[in-house]
């Protein structure tokens, strides 16, 4: 299979190297790299838009011209002056920032812009996300609508999208996310995103509920990170240095270089945190390095990421500790000083070909290896685990259709051991298995506009997962394989736009997301056959309206119905399975409004943005009884019954930056049968920043704020259903940090 993927490869490839004899021009969107069609031209009498997306200008026509001028709405606009670049020529064109309308999202695969997606997306630029310059990439999230992240220290986070993955204990599960295009998701669902310095985010797209027709199972969601654009950014360097509360300290140290086809960047960073409770130490180590070249159709791209990471575990503590003494750690975590290291590296290699006038083609590689070792009061667990990925797509642009083919492969290795704790340190081998996982998935999209206000698209995906699994301390043992029956995930979805200023949109997808082999596992090892993938279908119908620069509206409506939910059920301390929870349904509202009221004033002196996210869902079982108790009709625990977040973001001069926003978190239920509640919280952040030099030539910005500004008492993240063992009482929660301040350098060079 290895040496025929190399053929079709290098096939691809020097098929792309033709040329045209004409001058050929691609116009990419800076942050999306994706193709903007709807382009024009000026300072030529003719030139032909191609199906793909390519302008092509006649050479009697390129010799002639002194200039080329590119329009395209929502963008500002680019000149080329002769000489003009070698063909076929790459042209990349910057949003201007009061048009996210405009924005090319590549979340969904459509190259559409945002307020045409036939589905639900939310987008968000990292420098509204990051305003705060938090460490790590996580409570932030939940400015997004319909995005839930509960951050119980750096390195203890769970993801939910819609409420999906609430019921994961101690991470991120039922998501899939990227970083561009290589995967934060491991072999067994587990999504990492908060070790990622904060220093290489660009933005960051949404995509909610099973429609990733092309990214596989996953019946959350998608979130793709998109990292800095080589387009958006001049050359230099930079150095960004923060001191904080809590001895917080981040040194970062990037830059970049690039020309007419090459271009390079890279970013180290180390961070260190001593935590506001005990046992809460939080060291990070970084490196990313990105680069792409440009070989006539071909864009050779190479992405490297490393992440060394040590992180103490304060765990959870019961109410009455949560009450009086939230800045102690759970005793028996104490004792054994818990924490977690690994170090984690990925390479994502990429060949981008533009193949004659309607198609295109994207080659994926990527390998990764990690080595998690985690100390902890029931026993040691050490990982190690290294994969490889496989994905091609293949774009056909006909008239008023768009149709890509993708096919994608992962094959991981993971082997781990669990040993006794004998003072704080490793003792005997308890046991030691190995397990290899294949996961395929084939998908097709079609897009069809058969006229400029009305775009469809259905999607058709078909996926596989099985295993290998084997005891290495059972003498003679073999491989066992299990599989779980392949999976067919269809989608489809429409966007009309019955005026200038309206977009409506309706989409309906079904897809599923597989046990992970932990859930998999009984507590004497033996797997569980007959536990089910999880299965759900989502409709959603949404409306996108804006009014000239000063207002922009979005409001969504869904409903989804999961079978077989995956929820775990805790066994013992240090035992824990996972069991088919029935059916539950899953519904409810997200509305953002974005008002500028200065907009109309058209004065750069001062420009004021207001944003407000709403999102308010209703999550019930519908079916479930587990150990003779009937929760059907209860609702879900771990998802808040609303989440409000308002923000204000206010510039003057260019030179002055006041970002100010507050959260409310609504009730949430912290068990099945609902008898225990969480009250929600409330949280506000301040920041201050001033930019001293032009932003055009080495200048400094110096940012200062506070996180919990009013010091409230809050609950960070919960476990839900926590157990009692030994006559104590259950830990429920993760007490959130108290009032913070924070003082940050950027010196661009």
């Amino acid at each position: 299979m290895i040496k025929r993927f190399f053929s079709i490869f290098f096939l691809i490839v020097l098929f792309g190297f033709t040329s045209y004899g004409q001058y050929m021009l691609e116009v990419r969107d800076s942050q999306s790299d994706e193709l903007l069609q709807g382009v024009t031209l000026s300072g030529v009498a003719r030139y032909d838009l191609l199906p793909a997306g390519m302008v092509r200008v006649p050479e009697g026509q390129i010799d002639q011209a002194d200039s080329l001028i590119i329009f395209r709405h929502g963008y500002a606009t680019r000149i080329l002056h002769k000489p003009f670049p070698k063909s076929p020529a790459v042209v990349y064109m910057s949003r201007l920032s009061q048009s996210l309308d405009e924005v090319i999202v590549a979340v969904d695969q459509s190259a559409r812009a945002w307020r045409k997606a036939p589905s639900s997306i939310a987008y968000r630029e990292s420098d509204d996300l990051l305003a705060h310059h938090e460490p790590v990439l996580s409570s932030q999230l939940n400015a997004l609508p319909g995005v839930y992240m509960q951050s119980g220290t750096n390195n203890t986070n769970r993801l939910t999208i819609r409420g999906v993955g609430s019921r994961t204990p101690y991470s991120s599960n039922r998501i899939r996310a990227y970083l561009g295009e290589f995967p934060l998701t491991d072999g067994n669902g587990v999504t990492v995103l908060e070790d990622l310095p904060p220093g290489i985010m660009e933005s960051v797209e949404v995509l909610k509920g099973p429609a990733a027709t092309l990214y596989g199972s996953g019946l959350g969601g998608v979130v793709k990170i998109n990292p800095r654009s080589f387009a958006d950014h001049e050359p230099g360097a930079r150095l960004i240095t923060q001191a904080g509360s809590f001895g917080r300290r981040m040194l970062g140290v990037g830059g970049m270089v690039k020309n007419e086809l090459f271009a390079a960047q890279g970013y180290a960073s180390v961070f260190h945190s001593n935590g506001f409770r005990e046992n809460n130490r939080y060291e990070r180590q970084s490196f990313y390095f990105d680069a792409q070249q440009k070989v006539a159709q071909t864009t050779f791209s190479l992405m490297m990421l490393y992440t060394g990471l040590y992180g103490e575990i304060p765990s959870s503590l019961s109410e009455a500790d949560y009450q009086n003494q939230p800045h102690t750690a759970a005793d028996n975590w104490k004792a054994v000083q818990g924490y977690e290291q690994y170090d984690r590296v990925g390479v994502n290699l990429q060949a981008r070909t533009l193949l004659g006038d309607r198609f295109r083609n994207r080659i994926t590689v990527n390998l990764w290896h990690n080595d998690p070792y985690e100390v902890r009061p029931f026993n040691i667990l050490d990982e190690e685990s290294h994969a490889a990925g496989i994905t091609n797509r293949l774009k056909y642009y006909a008239g008023n259709w768009q149709m890509t083919l993708s096919g994608h492969v992962t094959r991981e290795n993971y082997q781990w051991a669990t040993y006794e704790v004998v003072e704080q340190e490793q003792g005997a081998l308890i046991n030691e298995m190995t397990d290899r996982k294949l996961h395929a998935n084939a998908g097709l999209l079609v897009q069809w506009q058969p006229f400029d206000k009305l775009i469809a698209r259905a999607g058709l995906s078909l996926n596989h997962t099985q295993y290998r699994l084997k005891d290495l301390q059972a003498p003679g043992a073999t491989f066992e394989r299990y599989r779980f029956e392949p999976v067919w995930s269809p989608s489809a979805g429409i966007n009309y736009e019955p005026w200038k200023e309206l977009n409506l949109f309706a989409a309906v997808s079904y897809g599923f997301s597989p046990p992970s082999l932990e859930e998999t596992l009984m507590p004497d090892g033996v797997v569980n056959t007959g536990l089910q993938p999880e299965k759900g279908l989502m409709a959603e119908v949404g409306a996108r309206w804006r009014y000239r620069k000063l207002l922009r509206l979005s409001a969504t409506v869904y409903a989804m119905e999961i079978t077989d939910m995956l929820v775990t059920r805790r066994l013992a301390e240090d035992q824990f399975m996972g069991i088919n929870a029935g059916k539950v349904r899953h519904g409810g509202v997200e509305v953002q409004a974005v008002v500028r009221p200065l907009s109309f004033l058209n004065n750069p002196a001062a420009d004021l943005t207001l944003t407000s996210t709403l999102a308010h869902s209703v999550n019930r079982f519908v079916a479930f009884t587990d150990q003779g108790n009937n929760y059907a009709g209860n609702h879900l625990p771990g998802i808040p019954e609303y989440n409000w977040y308002n923000m204000l973001h206010m510039e003057l001069f260019g030179r002055y930056t006041l970002h100010l926003d507050h959260r409310t978190a609504g009730r949430q239920y912290m068990t099945d049968d609902n008898t225990l509640t969480y009250n929600g919280h409330q949280l506000t952040n301040l920041s201050l920043s001033v930019r001293i030099g032009k932003s055009h030539q080495p200048h400094v910005v110096l940012t200062t704020g506070v996180r919990n500004l009013f010091d409230s008492h809050y609950a960070a993240m919960l476990l839900i259903n926590a157990p009692s063992f030994g006559g104590s009482a259950p830990r429920y929660y993760y007490p959130g940090a108290p009032r913070n301040g924070y003082v940050s350098l950027r010196f661009n060079l």
